[in-house]
């Protein structure tokens, strides 16, 4: 275990909530879900899949809360 998760009190914490935290640690401390590589050879963006979804540009999201 190491310190950052001893400092978010993981080793402590009851183990439902020792669960939970221990994948958040993974997920928004160690980024564990962000270094995932595609390969582009294979790969396809999803507006090719599906044509018919009209999909929301994050910029487009954003300007309602403007």
């Amino acid at each position: 275990m190491t310190q950052q998760m001893r400092a978010l009190g993981v080793d402590e914490a009851p183990m439902p909530l020792k669960f939970l935290l221990s994948i958040c640690y993974a997920a928004f401390v160690k980024g564990d879900v962000s270094k995932i590589e595609v390969d582009a050879s294979v790969s396809v963006e999803a507006s090719q899949l599906y044509p018919e979804v009209r999909y929301t540009t994050v910029d487009e999201f954003l300007n309602q809360f403007v």
